[in-house]
């Protein structure tokens, strides 16, 4: 997918757009928290410079959706004429002392809005006035427009691996190409409607060139399909976290230390997503009985995005993502049990090769109308094919700064689809596991309460994993 002035969305960007309401904000956004060097104040001016002169990087940013005037194909992107930086970056100070609480209810009240379809899509906010003289930056940017794993991407476009950014580049000179008319819109989707189906003619044609190849991949296609289906069809439990949504949002947000979750995964032979899995899932589990509900037995299915996207697409914009569903207990258990179901259920998702059969249906979204795969997804979003959302996006593993500040933790803010009133969001960085989560303002008024949660969980692992150290060693030192 390209990203020039008249790039057509994907069916699944598009989606995105149909899904928002006026209670599903279908935008993502991160807050990245920032500790300025001694003796140093921050220069908002020279912030603005800074996205100024990199902003030729992003051109999705300088660009806005237009529907066609025929409801056959998706909106395009076009280049926005009256396009004014000021507008997207914005500048504000929290009331003192700034306690990390004022800047949650804060980031929560700004992820609450929605963002404006007449212009590009997307709005930094910088915030000083916090404890100890730290900066935070709030970026949101519509789901329509990038995915995970292209978000780190442009996140990263903003900070630096050197303290020292230098001389600040000039701005490129920009000229916004000029706006379709209405003609050529409308000739435009009728023109991506005739050759839509020649690509999947030249499609089965090369299959039909490579018999045996095409069956193998036919299998594992319709294997992943298939698990895909059985685990997507059956809702997920009732449970306090799927209620109605209003229009505003709560923020909570919770760092640890990346070596921890490191040493859990290797004790026992898993993986850092199912370490991650295994914490939220008892998090949630701790949360929901200090609220007197009852969690005996229960197991909930989140899904758990993946991407598709192939490495020399990395850096190109939109979504290339789908989903698995994982059942996740949350019942007071023994944890490395429940890590070692996680581990299991996972290890059975990618044996029935999910991830093949996600790959094959975003593919195949681009030949569906916009429409219905628009109503498909609305259908699943309001039968509760799952819980709440986990999403796992790795980033650098090395300090990163911003104007010589240096970053101290990148928390992510996941929107919440309708009647799903929580969700969580993880990102690595520098060292650290940065958890950002996400509830309805009236279903969760105690959300800040599972980050102290999430906190025991990887306590209680780490015991067990130092027993099963200690273990180990008593074991091997026993050997004659």
């Amino acid at each position: 997918m390209g990203i020039g002035h008249g790039d057509r969305l994907s069916t699944l960007d598009a989606t995105f757009l149909e899904l928002e309401t006026p209670t599903e904000h279908m935008h993502t956004a991160g807050l990245f928290i920032f500790d300025p060097p001694d003796n140093s104040e921050f220069e908002f001016s020279r912030f603005v410079r800074l996205i100024r002169s990199r902003l030729h990087l992003v051109p999705r940013f300088r660009q806005k959706v237009v529907d066609r005037p025929l409801p056959l194909t998706s909106p395009i992107w076009i280049d926005d004429e009256q396009f004014d930086l000021s507008y997207h970056v914005r500048h504000a100070a929290l009331p003192r002392p700034g306690r990390m609480d004022q800047l949650m209810e804060y980031v929560g009240r700004l992820i609450s809005r929605p963002l404006d379809r007449k212009r590009p899509l997307w709005e930094l906010y910088v915030m000083e006035g916090l404890e100890d003289g730290r900066v935070a930056y709030l970026g949101k940017t519509h789901h329509a427009m990038v995915d995970g794993v292209t978000g780190i991407d442009i996140a990263t476009l903003l900070l630096d691996f050197d303290q020292d950014p230098g001389d600040l580049a000039q701005p490129r000179v920009w000229h916004p190409a000029p706006r379709p008319n209405t003609v050529r819109l409308a000739a435009g989707a009728v023109r991506d409607v005739v050759t839509g189906p020649r690509s999947v003619v030249a499609g089965m044609q090369r299959l039909a060139t490579a018999p045996q190849s095409a069956m193998a991949s036919t299998v594992r296609i319709a294997q992943g399909v298939a698990s895909m289906a059985r685990s997507g069809v059956r809702p997920g439990p009732p449970s306090p976290l799927n209620r109605p949504n209003g229009i505003s949002r709560r923020f909570a947000i919770q760092r640890v230390p990346f070596g921890d979750v490191r040493r859990v995964k290797n004790t026992f032979n898993t993986t850092v997503n199912d370490v991650v899995l295994a914490m939220v899932g008892d998090a949630v589990g701790r949360f929901l009985r200090a609220r007197d509900e009852d969690t005996r037995g229960l197991t909930l299915k989140v899904m758990v995005p993946v991407s598709v996207r192939a490495d020399d697409g990395r850096h190109l914009f939109g979504n290339r993502v789908s989903s698995v569903f994982v059942r996740l207990p949350v019942d007071e258990m023994d944890p490395v049990e429940r890590l070692q179901q996680i581990h299991d259920g996972m290890r059975e998702i990618k044996d029935h090769q999910q991830v093949v059969g996600a790959d094959f249906l975003v593919g195949l979204t681009a030949y569906a109308p916009p429409t219905l795969h628009a109503l498909a997804a609305r259908l699943a979003a309001r039968t509760r094919m799952y819980n709440f959302v986990v999403t796992n996006v790795p980033g650098p593993q090395a300090p990163m700064y911003s104007l010589g500040m240096r970053l101290l933790g990148a928390f992510p803010a996941v929107p919440l689809a309708q009647n799903h009133s929580f969700a969580a969001g993880v990102t690595s960085l520098d060292g650290w596991l940065n958890f950002g989560f996400v509830g309805d303002w009236d279903a969760l008024p105690d959300l800040e309460n599972v980050t102290a949660c999430l906190v025991e969980s990887l306590g209680e692992l780490l015991e067990h994993a130092e027993a099963a150290g200690a273990r180990t060693e008593l074991a091997r030192r026993s050997r004659p």
